[in-house]
């Protein structure tokens, strides 16, 4: 099965969708409530990757947001449970690193978490290496960072 990833706006319906399963799996996940909700913060991202399969359908998602002159940050990366395993991930992180470098930017940031093994194991293979964690993640035991620098 072949993807599509499309730049689309933060407010597109896929967006929506998208970020509201990564809520919920998160909630699942961590289960303390503490999720933020996404919507507000999707309007701050420089730009949104989907990937699409060919029914058409949007099955992952990807984004990056301005951290500073020189760092942008990953956000929203995540992949329907019935497409995983399947290597979109690597295709939308992969865009990712290519949108950030054309934006000038020379290091990535991103905050998983340690529960999510599958998620740590990609940013490793692609060269992240553990970070201090920042903002409101300093002081969640579950929180993990990583960075990339890029050019």
């Amino acid at each position: 099965m072949s993807f599509k990833i499309k730049k689309v706006s933060a407010n597109s319906l896929e967006v929506n969708l998208l970020s509201d399963e990564l809520h919920k799996d998160l909630e699942l996940i961590y289960g303390k409530g503490l999720i933020e909700n996404f919507k507000e913060e999707n309007e701050q991202m420089l730009v949104f990757f989907v990937a699409y399969d060919e029914a058409e359908n949007a099955v992952a998602c990807g984004a990056l947001k301005h951290f500073s002159h020189t760092t942008a940050e990953i956000k929203r990366m995540y992949v329907k449970p019935d497409y995983r395993g399947r290597g979109i991930s690597k295709i939308i992180l992969t865009r990712l690193e290519e949108e950030a470098k054309e934006l000038n930017y020379n290091r990535l940031v991103l905050e998983t978490g340690l529960k999510q093994p599958e998620a740590m194991s990609l940013y490793r293979k692609f060269g992240y290496s553990p970070l201090k964690c920042y903002g409101r993640h300093v002081n969640d035991p579950d929180s993990r960072c990583f960075e990339k620098m890029i050019n």
